[in-house]
């Protein structure tokens, strides 16, 4: 039956890096890498010229400063990319229903049957590859195969701009055998080095390993990866479900104790995760607050409101009431972070009477509409002090 299915993966190619090049001429050609702050935060996004120096996602700015002293490093600006995401992903419902998103940049469709529509799986994913590109000005890479894994593995090794087919077939497996087994989708770093303890370098040695071995050591993840490097891959493209929550956090440069600076720092998070929440047409009840300590003790702390609600000042507002059940003067703050959850979309919400609209939506509704015309940094709301102190 796998034989018979026809899965894409399609992954952006250096997401937020590309976006950001493309925005702005200056970066273009140059090792650009996104993330924050550099001397505490990781790498998000780094441009295929960054990549050449070593650098890339999860690792340590302060390292990748070291690896490549010539290179660019920006803030992420999230709500800029998310906008591109949405975009592309409404791209990929044209083509089918099923489809499978894997965070903002990548996704997989099941395009079985489509064919008659739109044409045979390479002229597919040419389209959807080509209308990413006219709708976003931006590159993606794409891979065919009958199954996920091959499919994931095809667009990984046709990057930047690719577009290949793997099929299971003898000739391809024995190639794909010579592949590292970090090539397998789920194995990480971590997992890596397991298996490098065992022995296992390739995608072959997995493959060769009896599984009772892999079972023993990683559990019923062992036996899907161990399929996997074998060619097997049954899971299906799962139609995502509702997002569980919607948040953001920052890093402070130096650790904070300053409540009036915490307090901005919320109204800032509490700006950030209001937009989003407006820009994927969700409200939520549940607030939740994430403070982690400069000895990297994380604790977090939540309440639920009578109403949903996507406005920054009932976010702001409830996550600074949580705040104050905290003792900021034993310990100083890392990190602080807010996300809005028990998550409901906003058509499901529209039968509510006007009174049950909090009293600052239209405000907030206001602000986007001034942000979309004139960009997400032109408005600054009041109060938003001390930004210099925390990176986005």
């Amino acid at each position: 039956m796998e034989d018979l299915r026809r899965i894409i993966h399609v992954d952006m190619d250096a997401f937020f890096a590309q976006i950001e090049q493309r925005d702005a001429p200056e970066y273009k050609n140059k090792p650009l890498i996104v993330g924050g702050p550099l001397n505490r935060g990781v790498i998000s996004s780094a441009s295929y010229e960054a990549r050449k120096y070593g650098l890339h996602s999860g690792m340590p700015l302060i390292r990748a400063k070291r690896l490549c002293p010539e290179g660019i490093f920006i803030p992420v600006n999230m709500e800029k990319y998310l906008k591109e995401s949405m975009l592309i992903k409404k791209i990929f419902f044209q083509f089918t229903p099923l489809v499978e998103s894997i965070g903002c940049d990548e996704a997989f469709l099941d395009i079985t049957g489509c064919q008659k529509l739109f044409g045979n799986e390479l002229e597919i994913a040419k389209k959807i590859k080509g209308r990413i590109y006219e709708q976003t000005n931006l590159t993606s890479s794409a891979g065919i195969g009958p199954n996920k894994f091959l499919a994931k593995l095809a667009s990984s090794i046709g990057k930047p701009n690719g577009l290949t087919v793997l099929e299971n077939t003898r000739e391809v497996m024995e190639k794909v055998r010579l592949l590292p087994v970090s090539y397998i989708w789920g194995v990480g770093r971590v997992t890596d080095e397991q298996f490098k303890s065992m022995g296992i370098e390739t995608i072959g040695d997995l493959a060769d390993t009896p599984l009772p071995i892999i079972e023993n050591k990683f559990g019923e993840s062992g036996r899907i990866i161990h399929e996997m490097a074998n060619g097997t891959d049954n899971r299906k493209v799962v139609i995502n479900q509702e997002p569980k929550s919607i948040g953001r956090e920052v890093t402070y440069r130096k650790d904070v104790d300053d409540f009036e600076i915490l307090r901005s720092t919320l109204l800032f998070l509490s700006q950030k995760v209001s937009r989003n929440l407006r820009l994927q047409k969700y409200k939520g009840k549940v607030i939740t607050l994430k403070v982690r300590f400069s000895d990297f003790k994380t604790i977090t702390r939540r309440v639920t409101l009578k109403k949903y609600t996507s406005g920054m000042f009932d976010i702001q507002k409830s996550s600074v009431l949580l705040l104050k059940n905290f003792d900021l003067n034993r310990k100083k703050i890392r990190l602080i972070g807010v996300s809005v959850s028990n998550l409901k979309p906003v058509f499901m919400l529209e039968n509510l009477l006007p009174d049950d609209r909090s009293a600052n939506e239209n405000l907030n509704e206001a602000i986007d509409r001034i942000s979309d015309k004139f960009g997400e940094n032109k408005l600054t709301i009041a109060g938003l002090a001390y930004k210099d102190e925390i990176m986005d």
